[in-house]
């Protein structure tokens, strides 16, 4: 299987990126060489990329589902203080990312370096979103991390700790499914280094089955604002119920993809969206805005919004008109109005 070329691997990293609403800055010109140098947000990253291969090898030398990069071009996985070092690869035939743990590979054979993934660890991944693997290294155990794009940038900002806990590797699956075997996996080993580690691993999971709210949302609406229709880069993921209200979900008809402008509006309780989507502003706004000299650009606001919003055309993804009732009554609108 031929492999990518780097350039083209970073390019659709950074694309990656920022259809999840990340700002990503390359350091320097773009050589087509490794490393990368990128900046994502606030935080430098130095990423090493390959293409996931089958393993090497005649026919019967290696378990079929062996998958691999092949370290090539590079003597060495830089470490910095002030950047974190990725070093993964991109399968084709699953169509996901994986991650070695940078740390465990300061070092590695120049004869035929090579890093390995089981092709069921990248389909699990290309399942549910994410998976992990525990492999031996020289240096010790190691957790490989495989997810689906729309979770890179959640790996960047918080996926990268999951690589601390090698020794949880089977438990993974199961805290990802199902957030009540969360207590049992803390209390069955009472320790304090392993409750401290396992605590790590649960925030690191809790974070992710959040994150898969909001490419979910996104990916239903075509990362364009149910309002105004603008994509942009400038787009989130609103939960309709908020997150602090009893009962909200992540469910994705709890949510709505909106631009900054008109998320901060629904948010506010500005904008509303009724059950059958119309849009509408608040009644009591045009008072309350000019009673605080606050009033400039509501007309023009108004008049820019469309009749109802824009839906995904999966009907199974659409804002659910329960969700959207109890919204409008949480966010302050008047009973005659919901």
């Amino acid at each position: 299987m031929a492999g990518l070329r780097f350039a083209r691997l970073i390019d659709q990293f950074v694309a990656d990126l920022e259809r999840q609403g990340a700002t990503v800055f390359r350091e320097g010109l773009p050589t087509g060489e490794r490393p990368a140098r990128l900046r994502v947000d606030d935080r430098r990253y130095i990423v090493l990329l390959w293409t996931i291969t089958p393993g090497g090898g005649p026919p019967g030398t290696r378990p079929a589902t062996e998958r691999r990069i092949q370290i090539t071009k590079v003597s060495g996985l830089p470490l910095e203080p002030d950047a974190r070092t990725l070093v993964g690869g991109w399968s084709r035939e699953s169509a996901v990312y994986a991650f070695w743990d940078s740390r465990r590979h300061v070092v590695f054979s120049q004869k035929s370096p090579s890093f390995q993934v089981d092709s069921r660890t990248l389909d699990q991944a290309g399942s549910v979103g994410l998976a992990t693997q525990n492999r031996p290294t020289r240096e010790g155990p190691e957790l490989v991390v495989a997810l689906r794009p729309d979770f890179l940038l959640w790996y960047l900002q918080a996926g990268t700790n999951i690589h601390n806990a090698p020794e949880d590797a089977d438990a993974v699956a199961g805290l990802i499914a199902n957030a009540e075997e969360e207590r049992a996996f803390l209390d069955s080993d009472p320790s304090p280094p392993v409750v401290a580690r396992r605590f790590d691993l649960v925030q690191v999971i809790r974070a992710f089955r959040h994150a898969q709210f909001r490419p979910t949302v996104l990916r239903a609406y075509s990362y364009r604002c149910a309002v105004c229709g603008i994509a942009l880069k400038l787009v989130d993921a609103a939960h309709i119920v908020p997150v602090a209200y009893p009962g909200s979900t992540d469910e994705v008809t709890n949510g709505l993809a909106l631009c900054r402008l008109h998320h901060a509006a629904y948010d506010t309780g500005l904008l509303g969206v009724f059950p059958d989507y119309r849009v509408a502003v608040h009644p009591d706004a045009p008072d309350r805005l000019r009673a605080v000299r606050l009033a400039a650009g509501l007309d023009e606001f108004t008049a820019a919004l469309p009749p109802v919003i824009h839906l995904p055309g999966n009907a199974e993804a659409r804002p659910s008109p329960a969700y959207l009732r109890v919204a409008l009554e949480v966010r302050g609108w008047p009973p005659g109005a919901v």
